[in-house]
């Protein structure tokens, strides 16, 4: 119906047509009316767009539309029924695309409503969900024209004045926030008090009980590390009841737990459920990935992040059936260092490799100890050279094109060698650096792509070696105070070095 105006007014409105003109006004200044539909699977299906589709259109599995209706069909009151949901998946579940649908769907049904997704750090709040609601507005035409997302992209306003935000983990920055949705991304990796404290200061306004709720999207953590996760998983499944009546419609059944005190409904599955995870996707992952953080990732399942860096049958089986020749002079090699001035061991190891860039040897192994009470003596004698006079013998005697070495403790040596060596010193970070050159050891000794003669002591080193995984890589950690890894270390570094060269 149209109400047209005319250019002057002749006589008074009447109650009818100053009805029609409110009604018509009302509904022509609601741009986007036609994305407001209370249930959140119909919304998806229909407005949700993703690119990996023909049509664009966001499929949904029965297990996610029967779960996504548990959790948000309102009661006779128009309340929400939970005001804590656990969306927790195994990795490639689009659970994070999910979620996204969710934010989308709750923003253009909440005028003037405010959402904030959170992760760990603004680069992983603003990379997964926050990317997918962007994504989504701007492959839709309609919506890509009334939504405003700031240059930025960590901003966005519809035209119902709902916002979303995409913010990182600072608790003193949204003290006292009233948010319509709190959308929590990887918990599993908050670890610390302010990851603790930021989930106390999100807590849920009363003046919007059962029209808000906290969304956690996640998988499995780390055992005694991820503890707000942790606790969130004991209290939705450990603490509540299995929807049997929902559970039982897939076989196996889906592990679909609610606890009406804390109002929380998690699902928390932990098998492939996707035409896409196939057995051979698995088998291929099974191939890089070490065996915890695959249970953890691709089965959803709480682990350790510190276990044995890796079997020692693995190492055994690089053992070379025949007698590795002495290492040539003219022979290219990487020499590191990991050193400790008291109270542990520094080692040395030379690698150099088969001239592929493929497959690499351990060409000299040594380790100093420090006399009880006492230090290291880097010079020692010609008889019994320390790690500083060894090391100039090596250079002096062979082909050492770069020593990689551990600036913490080796500083002021390798200031020395630096001036007075004609080689290249490299210091190799113990950050992000090391958790690289540590798992690329792992996946080489795997792969059997070292070729060793069984030293003794570096194969001691190797066993006292315990791994602690930090996402897709892992670091080299002591099994215990007392025990050596310093020449497992080295190796580590000397490797990676030695693949840089493609020795």
């Amino acid at each position: 119906m149209s109400f047209a105006i005319p250019p002057t007014i002749s006589a008074p409105l009447t109650t009818k047509m100053l009805a029609q003109l409110i009604a018509h006004l009302g509904t022509s200044v609601q741009p986007g009316a036609g994305f407001v539909d209370p249930d959140p699977v119909h919304w998806i299906l229909t407005h949700f767009r993703i690119p990996e589709t023909a049509d664009h259109n966001m499929p949904l599995e029965d297990y996610q539309q029967l779960v996504l209706r548990q959790a948000f069909t309102k009661d006779e009151h128009g309340n929400f029924p939970y005001s804590v949901i656990i969306w927790s998946d195994i990795k490639k579940s689009a659970k994070s695309t999910i979620a996204a649908g969710i934010v989308l769907w709750m923003a253009w049904n909440t005028p003037w409503g405010s959402i904030k997704i959170i992760a760990n750090d603004l680069k992983q709040a603003d990379s997964r969900v926050a990317y997918y609601v962007r994504r989504a507005i701007e492959l839709h035409p309609e919506m890509r024209k009334l939504c405003k997302i700031r240059p930025s992209g960590y901003t966005i306003e519809l035209p119902n004045r709902c916002r979303i935000e995409a913010i990182p983990i600072d608790p003193k920055g949204e003290a006292g926030a009233t948010d319509t949705v709190v959308c929590f991304s990887e918990l599993w990796g908050a670890q610390d008090k302010a990851a603790k404290r930021m989930w106390a200061e999100m807590t849920l306004s009363p003046m919007l009980y059962g029209k808000s709720f906290r969304m956690v999207e996640t998988y499995a953590g780390f055992s005694g590390e991820s503890e707000l996760l942790e606790g969130l998983y004991l209290q939705g499944v450990k603490d509540g009841r299995l929807i049997e009546e929902i559970a039982n419609q897939f076989d196996p059944p889906l592990p679909l737990y609610e606890n009406i005190s804390a109002r929380m409904l998690c699902m928390w599955n932990d098998i492939p459920r996707l035409p896409w995870q196939t057995n051979d996707y698995y088998a291929q992952e099974t191939a890089v990935l070490p065996p915890n953080e695959f249970l953890r990732i691709h089965r959803n399942q709480w682990v350790s992040s510190v276990d044995v860096f890796l079997p020692i049958e693995w190492w055994d089986s690089c053992r070379a059936t025949e007698a590795i020749p002495p290492l040539n002079p003219e022979e290219p090699i990487i020499l590191a260092m990991d050193a400790a001035v008291s109270g542990d061991c520094f080692g040395m190891v030379a690698v150099s490799g088969d001239g592929s860039g493929n497959r690499f040897i351990p060409r000299y192994i040594r380790a100093w100890s420090p006399p009880k009470g006492g230090k290291i003596d880097f010079q020692g004698t010609p008889e019994n050279p320390g790690p500083e006079r060894e090391l100039r013998r090596m250079v002096e005697q062979y082909n050492v094109i770069e020593i990689a070495y551990d600036h913490f403790q080796l500083e002021d040596m390798a200031g020395r060698m630096k001036k007075e060596l004609i080689v290249n010193m490299y210091d190799f970070g113990q950050q992000q650096p090391r958790l690289i050159a540590d798992k690329s050891l792992f996946d080489k000794i795997r792969d059997q792509r070292m070729y060793h003669d069984g030293d003794p002591v570096l194969r001691e080193h190797i066993q006292n070696a315990n791994r602690k995984t930090e996402g897709d890589k892992l670091r080299i950690v002591k099994r215990s105070i007392n025990l050596k890894i310093d020449l497992v270390v080295a190796l580590s570094m000397a490797t990676m070095r030695a693949e840089h060269w493609q020795l």
